[in-house]
């Protein structure tokens, strides 16, 4: 028997403009992830009708599935077709939202998507080594420690590494 999902992944519609654009200008939220850099409002539009036409990226809303909430957004970018890579970049973005699984559920769902739909047979991403959150979530799917890079991002006025992960395809046979 299977358990269903606490979450669904659907299409960012327009409405969600929002709720994405404060989460991508949370200083705190940022620093999990990234440098804080304020995103201006024309760039977030143009950012959110150009998923629509880019082959190379595919993008979701996570809702929770009891409410229709929405809780973060995950995709994929770089989708390279030769190679059946791309990278993958999640944030849960509700803060009531976040440490009830609803990050490693989206990660399960995208996952399926990318080796049953697009053919990948290798998703990865970047984490800082601070952000043991992340980690544990992404190992509980299946990713991988790859590689570390040392001292490659100087967040909050300190060098941290970050962390190379991967998770590839099941093998069929």
């Amino acid at each position: 028997m299977t358990q269903e999902s606490p979450v669904r992944l659907r299409s960012i519609r327009n409405a969600d403009s929002e709720s994405l654009y404060r989460w991508v200008n949370d200083p705190a939220l940022a620093r999990f992830s990234a440098p804080y850099r304020p995103v201006h409002e024309p760039a977030h539009e143009e950012w959110l009708r150009a998923l629509a036409g880019d082959r190379s990226k595919v993008a979701f809303a996570i809702e929770e599935a009891e409410t229709g909430r929405l809780v973060g957004m995950v995709q994929l970018v770089d989708i390279h077709d030769t190679h059946r890579n791309a990278e993958m970049r999640i944030r849960i973005g509700d803060p009531d939202a976040r440490g009830r699984g609803f990050g490693s559920a989206a990660l399960r769902l995208l996952l399926d998507h990318a080796w049953r739909d697009l053919g990948l047979h290798r998703v990865y991403a970047y984490v800082f080594d601070t952000n043991e959150r992340a980690i544990a979530s992404y190992e509980r799917v299946g990713f991988e420690q790859e590689g570390r890079l040392r001292d490659a991002a100087y967040i909050d006025g300190a060098w941290c590494d970050v962390l190379v992960v991967a998770a590839l395809a099941p093998d069929p046979g």
